[in-house]
């Protein structure tokens, strides 16, 4: 359960491309509507990522092919990107957002990509990092070879942390370590993950999100049956509407177990109540009276 005492918190989400962060959208507004300080970093500005307009134009045989397209620059491409990332962020809420000077596909842990995540954390100090996992992915139950954009990028943030967490002598500066670390869980099976927050409230918001990515080929029917098959399937796993989901990438240390408010009106709802959760009705003001009402 994330902290909810009356300190706000400061979230710091670094990404491999600009689209990632949609993948955590939901959950970072909720963040910012109990007052917390969100800030995103894209390492890359997804040059070489998902670029179907011209993937499709180089199908084509070269006498048919728009010229505009395949002449077109990868600076042009990651601006426009770039623009879409900040209209993305803005939807939930984030105004500070960084797009680092990178190359993508393949993006590579490196000793510049570190540093300027070091100055990214040195800057933000923040409690919570939320980011990919610096795991292989599994696929058909083997292990890839090499290490994709994602999982480089997650490789390049603990990098960064190590750095962080020793006193910086050459500059002068406080060492900092973040409270929690969570790796999104989008590209991992759902017995996989540790956290499912419930995001039926931030569902059209994670639609306009995908929808602003025009540069990718989303359309509004396509951002709608990804939110559907992604965080709708999410959700019916966790037993709500829709979710995000999240590996711990630290342990929790508390005195005692905790429970969340949710997890307390789930367990202690009706058959009928379950059901108007799944479909996006989360329980809340009169439920919440009467669940407090039974435990006492």
């Amino acid at each position: 359960m994330l902290p909810t005492g009356e300190e706000n918190l400061q979230l710091l989400v670094v990404v491999a491309h600009p689209h990632d962060v949609c993948h955590m959208g939901g959950t970072c507004a909720h963040h910012v509507d109990r007052g917390d300080s969100v800030s995103v970093v894209a390492i890359t500005g997804g040059q070489r990522t998902h670029n179907e307009k011209l993937a499709d134009e180089l199908r084509k045989p070269p006498d048919q092919r728009d010229r505009n397209v395949v002449q077109g620059s990868q600076e042009d491409y990651a601006k426009r990107k770039k623009e879409e990332f900040a209209r993305a962020c803005a939807v939930f809420g984030i105004t500070d957002v960084t797009v680092l000077p990178f190359s993508d596909h393949p993006l590579e842990a490196t000793e510049d990509v570190v540093s300027a995540l070091v100055e990214s954390l040195y800057v933000v100090r923040p409690q919570i990092i939320l980011t990919h996992a610096p795991y292989t992915l599994p696929d058909r139950r083997l292990q890839y070879a090499w290490v994709n954009d994602h999982t480089a990028a997650g490789i390049a943030v603990q990098k960064a942390l190590n750095q962080v967490s020793i006193p910086d002598t050459e500059l002068g500066r406080a060492p900092h370590r973040v409270a929690a670390v969570y790796y999104t869980g989008i590209d991992y099976g759902f017995h996989e993950v540790d956290v499912c927050i419930d995001i039926s409230d931030q569902v059209e918001n994670r639609i306009r999100a995908e929808e602003v990515f025009e540069s990718q080929g989303h359309t509004a029917e396509f951002a709608r049956k990804r939110i559907e098959s992604s965080a709708g399937f999410q959700g019916w796993k966790a037993g709500t509407g829709y979710a995000e989901t999240f590996i711990r990438g630290y342990r929790e240390i508390s005195r005692c177990l905790s429970v969340t408010k949710e997890n307390l009106l789930l367990a202690e709802s009706s058959h009928e109540e379950r059901l108007r959760w799944i479909t996006g009705e989360s329980p809340q003001g009169d439920k919440q009276e009467e669940v407090q009402r039974r435990r006492e």
